[in-house]
């Protein structure tokens, strides 16, 4: 069982995967990451001064301007990094990556003193690399440069995270090394460890027309979920993974980060903010009956569900004007081992509300169809469905697969492109977590909405800074506004709860390197202490909410996962640690479960969206 941990000093951050290697890594490499988009840039950023950085770049002065020997280097997802998984003929995880060095002289190539390193990839994934477990009992999650380190030492890095320094001409190949072959200690995961296990589980789990099980099995080993997109090779393969008890690949091998593995104990989930997801339109189409249209700015939860379960697949079904001519619209959904897809799945689609639907069904006259990846085309729809590249051939609509945050964004913000199909993709309606390195590339060619009234960004959408349902952009520092005119996000309806899709970030790591009590991190607990740190990164570049600013929490639920069973547990009564999932929980005031443990002594949990 995961020990939740809930610290007091908030940090803000979103995906990665922490590293301590062998025992000659211990000092030099503390942090090593695999995990979702949103963190990238707030892990770059955090981090006290001092001589021996864990993550920061600040080792030696408090002004970023001024600090001197330390380094980075990034690059956007070209293939030459990625995560590897030993258990078997896994395809490897490909993403962008964010390393840094200090060397303690003035001289980047000089042997390096301590280093960090980030991989962007799915949440689910970078759960999967952290848990892995290898027939030896070592984590079978590790770092790998393909290319080889050599070739690195020429690549310019890319100038990924703002306020950093310029990034270095080269990786040099003594960080390359280093870290190359190094398994991931921590993951950072925008859904819990127990939510991550149960997507997988679901995506293995043969097809049913109820979408209870997904059909990219059989596991543990499954098939790859394919792109839509013309001009793409993304793909992710399902592959099973456990949180608690033996890695379901090499039985009875006990899972390494828990207290019957390699660690002794139990990994720890640490709550470091709550990151908002957006939903985008193209605006492109500026016509009476395109998602352009000035006045087009809100969608109700529920037609949010019908467009991506592909009962409302028009653009005049969305837009309030009487008389609209049919227009297709493209629906773009993620895939089902991204948490940013489990999260917009279990808080629209497949609620109580909407009768347990999903993103993975289509609408077939009045009622909806589950869609086997191995399987034709449903009735009323032509394409494929893995890759998912489908159309109505009534209305035109598109439903297409995308791979990845950055595909989404790129995909909703571009204008004349096709699917493999060669269908034209135009009116373009999807979803993405809200950081301002995640929407730069969409910054006017598309915009967000509102959901039910309420507006993810600023306290009312009128309230923003680039006209309603503008995507901000931050020349860090661009530290948020709490009084109006607001120069930055502040995420009013997310802090109580009005806005309703968002969730938690988490780091998840290793029992030793989470280690803390009432918010106090343990010597030697570096991830918990770079969570903290983390958390000054908001100051210059606001991407969420500070753990400590929220006042709702969605109530958790009780989960079996592969025959172990994971209670609920909310986090906030005394000596009961956080457990279970949450990302399908109603969302409540904190208040709400404190009186209520109060007054009756009981949690409010397994209360379902």
């Amino acid at each position: 069982m995961t020990k939740g941990s809930r610290l007091t000093a908030a940090a803000v951050l979103f995906a990665a995967a922490m590293l301590i290697g062998p025992s000659c890594f211990a000092q030099t490499i503390p942090f090593l990451v695999s995990g979702s988009s949103g963190a990238f840039n707030a892990f770059a950023l955090a981090g006290p001064a001092g001589a021996a950085p864990i993550c920061t770049n600040l080792p030696n002065n408090s002004n970023l301007a001024l600090a001197t020997n330390v380094w980075n280097w990034t690059q956007k997802n070209n293939g030459n990094q990625e995560g590897l998984d030993s258990r078997g003929t896994i395809d490897p995880a490909k993403g962008s990556i964010w390393v840094e060095w200090a060397t303690g002289t003035a001289n980047a190539t000089d042997p390096p003193t301590a280093i960090c390193a980030y991989l962007n990839i799915d949440s689910i994934v970078g759960n999967r690399l952290f848990f892995a477990t290898a027939a030896t009992g070592l984590p079978a999650g590790t770092l790998s440069f393909p290319g080889g380190c050599p070739a690195l030492a020429t690549t310019a890095g890319q100038n990924q995270v703002p306020l950093l320094p310029p990034d270095q001409a080269g990786l040099p190949s003594g960080v390359c090394n280093a870290i190359n072959g190094v398994a991931f200690n921590a993951v950072p995961s925008d859904i819990r460890a127990e939510d991550a296990k149960f997507g997988v589980q679901r995506a293995l789990t043969a097809y049913a027309t109820t979408a209870t099980g997904l059909g990219y099995g059989p596991g543990p080993i499954g098939i790859e979920v394919q792109s839509g997109i013309t001009g793409t090779a993304n793909q992710v393969e399902a592959v099973d993974f456990n949180i608690a008890g033996d890695d379901p690949v090499n039985t009875s091998t006990p899972i390494a980060h828990s207290a019957a593995g390699l660690d002794g104990k139990a990994y720890v989930s640490i709550n470091v903010g709550a990151q908002v997801a957006l939903v985008l339109v193209n605006t492109n189409d500026t016509t009476p009956n395109g998602l352009g249209v000035s006045t087009f700015h809100n969608i109700n939860s529920e037609t949010l569900a019908r467009v991506f379960t592909g009962r409302s697949d028009r653009t005049r079904d969305l837009i309030l004007s009487p008389g609209l001519a049919s227009k297709g619209l493209t629906v773009l959904q993620r895939e089902p081992l991204s948490g940013t897809f489990n999260t917009f799945e279990f808080q629209i689609p497949r609620t109580l509300r909407e009768l347990t639907s999903s993103q993975e069904v289509v609408g077939v006259k009045a009622a909806t169809q589950a869609i086997n990846p191995a399987g034709a085309a449903p009735s009323g729809w032509t394409g494929t469905t893995d890759p998912l590249d489908l159309k109505n051939t009534k209305s035109g609509a598109l439903k297409i697969r995308v791979i990845g945050t950055g595909q989404m964004v790129s995909t909703i913000a571009a204008n004349g492109s096709v699917d493999l199909g060669g269908n034209a993709v135009s009116n373009q309606i999807g979803y993405a977590f809200f950081s301002f390195g995640n929407v730069k590339p969409a910054i006017g060619f598309a915009k967000y909405l509102t959901v039910d009234g309420a507006d993810p960004l600023y306290p009312g959408i009128n309230d923003n800074p680039n006209g309603p349902g503008g995507l901000p952009a931050c020349t860090a520092p661009c530290p948020a506004s709490s009084t109006a005119p607001y120069t930055s996000p502040t995420f009013t309806n997310v802090i109580s709860g009005g806005y309703p899709i968002w969730n938690v970030l988490r780091v998840i790591t290793t029992g030793n390197l989470g280690a803390n009590t009432n918010g106090v991190c343990s010597a030697g607990a570096t991830v918990c202490a770079l969570a903290q740190a983390a958390e000054t990164s908001i100051a210059n570049v606001p991407d969420f909410v500070p753990y400590t600013s929220l006042t709702v929490f969605r109530s958790h639920i009780t989960l079996s996962l592969n025959g172990v069973s994971f209670p609920g547990h909310n986090g906030n009564k005394a000596r009961t640690p956080e457990e279970g999932g949450d990302v399908n929980g109603k969302p409540y005031l904190t208040q709400e479960d404190l009186d209520n443990i109060s007054d009756v002594g009981a949690e409010l949990i397994n209360l379902k969206l």
